[in-house]
């Protein structure tokens, strides 16, 4: 069985692969164009997926599954892999922890004022003017409560927030002390102190944000 890899791994992995599956056939390319010759007899495909065309699945002949090392997919050639039955797996969840990070630090950036004080700080000036809000306690909005939704909300939890969340199906999950329809989004808004959208990248969340979502929010709100 060949596998072979469209994207850069780290060693460390390469021999981990190695060890575990003996019986295959490993050849590791650091993009696509590398990974040509070998696309009409590997089985097995590990890639990003945003630099496949339809020329490429066309060349794999004998591919059974498409690894994608990310979340998201919404950029490879669906039609022709359907078409040649090619399994398609992806990492959900793989970014969760650190965009949850990502998401905390930039509530507190922008919450603490986080850029005027680094600004005073190159400028040796000290301004107890500048005013600064809290986090905790706050009501944060989600639309999107997946894997990386689930995570920001149990880490909003450590600042003692109420969680709302927004989902195709609206059923619960873990740390939302509500998980509502879409349907329900605008009525939320204005409830909201943060906003934070985690949609996944598809025709139905494409452009999902108008004006009257903005406008049904806070003022002070931050999205």
């Amino acid at each position: 069985m060949l596998v072979i890899t469209s994207c850069n791994i780290k060693e460390n992995l390469k021999e981990k692969l190695i060890r575990q599956y003996p019986e295959a056939t490993f050849r590791f390319y650091n993009n696509i164009h590398e990974a040509e010759k070998d696309l009409p007899e590997a089985e097995i495909l590990l890639t990003y997926g945003e630099d496949l065309t339809d020329e490429h699945i066309e060349l794999a002949n004998r591919l059974k599954w498409i690894m994608v090392l990310s979340a998201g997919v919404e950029r490879m050639p669906f039609q022709i892999i359907k078409e040649k039955n090619i399994m398609v797996t992806n990492s959900r969840g793989i970014h969760k922890t650190p965009m949850a990070e990502y998401v905390i630090s930039m509530l507190l950036q922008v919450s603490r004022k986080a850029k005027q004080l680094f600004l005073n700080e190159q400028a040796h000036q000290w301004d107890r003017r500048v005013t600064m809000e809290e986090i905790t306690g706050k009501t944060m909005l989600i639309a999107g409560s997946g894997a990386i939704g689930q995570e920001v909300a149990r880490v909003a939890k450590a600042f003692r927030m109420k969680t709302i969340g927004v989902s195709r199906s609206g059923k619960p999950v873990p740390h939302f002390d509500e998980v509502h329809q879409k349907d329900d989004f605008m009525a939320l808004l204005p409830e909201a102190d943060f906003v934070i959208s985690i949609l996944p990248s598809t025709r139905e969340t494409h452009r999902f944000f108008r004006k009257v979502h903005f406008r049904a929010m806070k003022k002070e709100a931050i999205f």
